[in-house]
């Protein structure tokens, strides 16, 4: 016969995690920011053509909410590659250069400089990240996640976030509101 374990609480009890409204929060670099290759990259094969690198941010929200304080997600950050060359955005930007100005973007609002070739990204940086609702992976499950099309915005003093008072955020003249 196998052990019975007793785990404290009845199993009908137990809540299923509730996911955070889609908002701007206040989240802070939780690890040492590495760079990887892609998961392209790494699993090689035909569709690794053209797959490059990125710079992996490990990012934690900051918040008064129990519920919300200290959740992790993941931002990766592409860094360019040769396949990127004759490439351009909508926009007309080079697919080089706005990877490195979404990435100078990233480290500015963190607090960092981004000069010459380099940036720097360090644990503890913080800045108001917009976090989404969307599909996960497995295409049936609805997580939070880092909004792809929004770049963060640096903390600065002014307005109280209403996630936490630790953290606060100026409005931009767009008066957007956090």
């Amino acid at each position: 016969m196998s052990p019975t374990f007793n785990v404290g609480k009845s199993i009908d009890e137990v809540h299923d995690p509730e996911l955070m409204p889609e908002d701007w929060y206040p989240m802070e670099i939780a690890v040492e920011p590495i760079q990887e290759l892609n998961k392209k990259q790494k699993a090689g094969g035909p569709e690794a053509d053209g797959a490059g690198e990125n710079i992996v941010l490990q990012l934690r929200v900051v918040s008064d909410i129990p519920e919300h304080n200290g959740r992790q997600l993941t931002k990766w950050l592409s860094l360019p590659n040769p396949s990127d060359e004759g490439k351009f955005t909508r926009q007309g930007q080079s697919q080089e250069d706005w990877k490195i100005s979404v990435i100078a973007s990233w480290a500015t609002a963190f607090g960092e400089e981004a000069e010459g070739e380099n940036v720097d990204f360090n644990i503890g940086g913080k800045a108001m990240v917009l976090i989404i609702q969307g599909l996960a992976q497995d295409g049936t499950t609805i997580e939070n996640k880092i909004d792809f099309n929004s770049l963060p915005r640096a903390i600065a003093e002014g307005d109280v976030s209403p996630f936490t008072e630790e953290i606060t955020q100026t409005k931009g003249e767009d008066e957007i509101p956090f």
